[in-house]
């Protein structure tokens, strides 16, 4: 079988789906993530061929948006019709988006310590180190703009005035916390911190149960997700979770579970889809014990197809980290659950062009999302909107197993 052909090797044809998607801490809402699609997919045809017709946004509940999707493959055969749902979080996201600086920092200090002090940030660190880097920096810059710079200021300041007498130089010391929050705002600037930072606070309340609203809203998704699987009148149900909406996918997904014990026994496929995870932020919290709980009912669950897939250079991520062995559970009965793959974006792209993307990591955290240079078997409007269930195209590709490269310490 190919990434092209139209069927896999159980000879199912995806002529109806519905695609469930969450996105990842972003206000964004509906609006953006429609128009996004809509233009990405607009892309993706000029480079495969496919026909794909995006259609308007509709309101289809209070928290749920929808468009249409319909995909005609470039080698021909009956037109998929695909339902996109857009689960919406934007709201909580923005109630836990502080915008004024001094909260902003008091949330980053006060995170970055309790995860220094419980033993979350050893945890994620053993895990990989570019996304501790990530979710961390943001705190030692606060550290060091706030407390080592003046301290450094001052002491240089006193051995300038001992040497010189001088308190005109022994002042112009005090240029050295200016210039490092100068640094600091423009570091800040390159690589998001702000935004890193506002979603490694709320897993910290999310892990404490003191995001009431949200758990209302994953436990309506998952009544949604059952009721839409009891209707049967879709082939596979694709559930989408990016970012930390992979953490919330897998929330909604167990929850699902425990509503309809038979949900994965029913016709309509059932299939999960990973993009981007970072679930070791809210897996390695001591307190998050319902959300490891809600993971290793996932990976215990017959009947669902689970594809989790992230890329090595996308810092924001935990690349090719087996969700269930990095929160501390045992491994899934089934082998390849999840399957883990790397999307290989170089392969996607000329090279002039990835180095373009690859640059700018806030763009390329959601390349998952967008549209490529070149054909390849990670196509996410193939995906989404394609003929084949998620299971189908990558039947061919095996799971990355042996991927230790950002295992740097306590191994």
């Amino acid at each position: 079988m190919t990434d092209l052909d139209p069927s896999g090797p159980d000879g199912v044809r995806v002529r109806r789906r519905c695609v469930a998607y969450l996105s990842g801490f972003d206000p964004s809402g509906p609006s953006h993530y429609h128009k996004l699609y809509r233009e990405q997919a607009a892309l993706q045809s000029g480079v495969t061929g496919d026909r794909v017709e995006v259609g308007p946004r509709t309101r289809r509940a209070e928290h749920v948006a929808q468009w249409t999707v319909a995909f005609t493959p470039a080698a021909g055969g009956e037109t998929v019709q695909t339902e996109v749902r857009f689960w919406r979080w934007d709201d909580i996201i923005r109630a836990h988006w502080p915008r004024d600086g001094w909260r902003l920092a008091a949330d980053i200090a006060r995170t970055s310590a309790l995860n220094v002090a419980n033993g979350a940030a050893w945890r994620m660190l053993k895990l990989s180190w570019p996304p501790w880097i990530a979710l961390f920096a943001p705190g030692a810059l606060l550290f060091a703009v706030a407390v080592v710079a003046p301290l450094l200021a001052l002491a240089l300041a006193w051995a300038l005035h001992r040497a010189s007498g001088s308190f005109t130089l022994a002042a112009s010391a005090l240029a050295l916390p200016v210039a490092a929050a100068w640094l600091g705002r423009r570091l800040e600037a390159r690589l998001h911190m702000q935004w890193l930072m506002r979603s490694f606070a709320f897993t910290a309340h999310q892990a404490a149960g003191r995001t009431p609203a949200l758990d209302e809203r994953l436990d309506g998704f998952a009544a949604e997700l059952v009721d839409s699987a009891r209707d049967g009148g879709f082939d596979e149900i694709l559930l989408v979770g990016h970012s930390s909406g992979a953490i919330m996918a897998l929330s909604v997904l167990a929850r699902a579970l425990q509503r309809d014990p038979a949900l994965t026994r029913r016709r309509t496929q059932l299939s999960l889809l990973t993009l981007g995870h970072c679930t070791p932020m809210l897996s390695s919290l001591p307190r998050a014990t319902r959300f490891r709980d809600e993971l290793a009912q996932v990976g215990r669950a017959a009947g669902v197809d689970w594809v989790d897939i992230a890329a090595p250079p996308d810092g924001c991520c935990f690349a090719l980290c087996e969700p269930l062995a990095a929160a501390g559970l045992p491994p899934a009965p089934r082998a390849d659950h999840p399957k883990l793959l790397s999307p290989r974006f170089a392969a996607l792209f000329s090279p002039a062009r990835y180095a373009e993307v690859r640059r700018d990591r806030f763009r390329l955290h959601f390349q998952y999302l967008m549209a490529s240079e070149l054909p390849g078997v990670y196509d996410y409007t193939a995906i989404t909107a394609g003929p084949q269930t998620l299971k189908q195209r990558f039947a061919s590709q095996p799971s990355v197993t042996d991927f230790t490269q950002f295992r740097r310490f306590g191994r």
